[in-house]
């Protein structure tokens, strides 16, 4: 690591005053010009990192892209040099406020009128960038920063265009088969290493949207494979239909819902087109159209296309049918982006089917790097089929065997984040708002459930999984006063049961806020 820079003057005239924070790649801190007395802070790239001639150039390189978007809601580079210890730094403007993470913490959701205001914002940002040629690839709550600037409290600024994450390529980041970004904010099209296009970004911003009404992201999951195929094959659940009482338009949620499309040709085409829908709720013009993918894990040698008709915001009539174009034409090769690229180069990371490993950089140990999904990771090669080479073998090929019937899976809606438990053994079956549902094996028989949640009353109930998809619609009542509520104790987890295993925690920036 490098040494800690406090009290030393960088080119002759940026003072290092103390450590705002670290990560693994560097530390920034606060400074000032030794002139003028302005504040600054000053990122330096760590000199263990800085001897690697590419990850050097890359990181100034950013820094220098990242200086020519001249917009007020980015984040001023001013200059970048050489540290007495061999390392290189830059210079940006000092921000004091905080990101859209701890916002979210606080205030649990944010009020549509605020959304929208924060997010164009975001986008008008993200604009500029795209006109400059640079694409952010890791748009999150953690790289937008409130300020409060001009009288207005929610003044934004971007952060981190591709400067901090690009740090992170010790194998190179645009070598094949690198993912770049952050899972739960991660555009499908981003899983095969096509992070170039501006359309990620406003995938990235459709589900910072949906994370600010919601109060969370539309995808978790136990790993980072696990949130990667929700994007790839999940539809979100509509706002609406997650937070009802939280008043979001219909029109704010198609274009929640538009920017989330899984094909980035049915997305909006630009940060322009997609403010213009944000500015135009309320004013009578319209939902724009979503349209339903209707996606299903492929045959990865079969090429994937998208057809599905156009589907409005939940509560509002159907605005008539719109069929996708393909993605791809079987037997041709599929274009850059496409989601049958995007299956095949997934194979090697064992999502869905594929045997192989997920390999996390970083210096942690196994332990911690499983319980860090949302690394970069390297896509081990696909597995090679190999021809027996027992004749007789060949001659007759084993028989195929006959396949398990699928699983039912049910949907549980309920007014509040609910634990399904399995009354006959005490068994967490998952929670309500578990995104694919709970898998039961198909049977004609009911199963004795209860729906338990803190400060409730448990609810009886019974299903029959005797199809492929069900949904059943209950609310629990509040505990009566002096009566005892529905506790965490009452029910224990099932030994391996898979929907146990906590989702990954919300603070996933390398960096922690560098300007508190």
């Amino acid at each position: 690591m490098s040494q800690d820079l406090t009290g030393t003057v960088l080119a002759g005239r940026y003072r290092v005053l103390r450590q705002l924070g670290a990560g693994g790649m560097g530390t920034v801190y606060l400074g000032e010009h030794t002139t003028i007395g302005k504040k600054l802070a000053i990122k330096v790239l760590d000199r263990e990192v800085a001897k690697r001639p590419d990850l050097r150039e890359r990181f100034l390189r950013e820094a220098r892209s990242t200086s020519l978007i001249s917009h007020p809601n980015v984040i001023e580079i001013s200059d970048f040099g050489d540290t007495p210890d061999g390392s290189v730094f830059f210079v940006m403007e000092y921000l004091e406020g905080e990101d859209l993470r701890v916002l979210l913490k606080r205030e649990k959701r944010v009020p549509w009128p605020r959304v929208r205001h924060l997010i164009v914002q975001v986008c008008r940002a993200l604009g500029a960038a795209h006109a400059a040629g640079v694409v952010h690839r890791d748009m999150k709550p953690d790289n937008c920063f409130r300020v409060a600037r001009g009288g207005d409290p929610d003044f934004i600024k971007v952060l981190d265009f591709g400067i901090a994450k690009a740090q992170n390529d010790e194998l190179g980041l645009t070598k094949t088969g690198m993912i770049f970004g952050t899972a739960r904010y991660m555009s499908p099209e981003q899983a095969m290493g096509n992070s170039n296009d501006p359309r990620v970004d406003i995938y990235a911003v459709g589900i910072i949207m949906y994370e600010l009404l919601c109060g969370r992201v539309p995808f978790k999951g136990k790993n980072f494979g696990e949130v990667l195929t929700k994007h790839m094959y999940n539809a979100p659940k509509p706002p609406r239909a997650r937070v009802p009482e939280a008043g979001i338009p219909a029109e704010a949620e198609a274009i929640v819902l538009k920017a989330l499309q899984k094909d980035p040709a049915l997305r909006f085409g630009s940060m322009a087109e997609l403010i213009g829908a944000i500015e135009a709720v309320g004013t009578g013009a319209g939902a724009v159209a979503v349209v339903n993918e209707g996606l299903h894990a492929p045959d990865a040698s079969a090429a994937m296309s998208f057809q599905g008709r156009s589907v409005p915001p939940s509560g509002a009539s159907s605005s008539g049918l719109m069929t996708a174009p393909p993605v791809s034409v079987a037997g041709a090769p599929p274009p850059a982006g496409s989601l049958r690229g995007l299956w095949l180069g997934l194979g090697g990371l064992g999502i869905a089917a594929a045997t192989v490993a997920i390999v996390l950089l970083g210096s942690r140990s196994p332990v911690e790097e499983a319980a860090a999904p949302d690394e970069p990771v390297v896509a081990a090669p696909a597995p090679v089929a190999v021809a027996p080479t027992d004749a007789a073998a060949q001659a007759q090929p084993a028989a195929s065997p006959t396949p398990a019937a699928a699983p039912a899976r049910i949907h549980f809606e309920t007014n509040v984040r609910a634990r399904v438990i399995d009354a006959k053994d005490g068994g967490i079956r998952g929670y309500s708002d578990d995104e694919g549902g709970i898998e039961f094996p198909l049977s004609e028989q009911a199963v004795a459930l209860r729906l338990e949640a803190e400060g409730y009353e448990t609810l009886q109930i019974e299903v029959i999984p005797n199809r492929g998809e069900k949904s059943f619609s209950y609310e629990l009542a509040p505990a009566k006063a002096g009566k005892r509520p529905s506790k965490r104790s009452q029910a224990k987890p099932k030994a391996g049961d898979a929907n146990t295993a906590p989702v990954f925690d919300d603070d996933d920036s390398d960096l922690k806020n560098p300007f508190k």
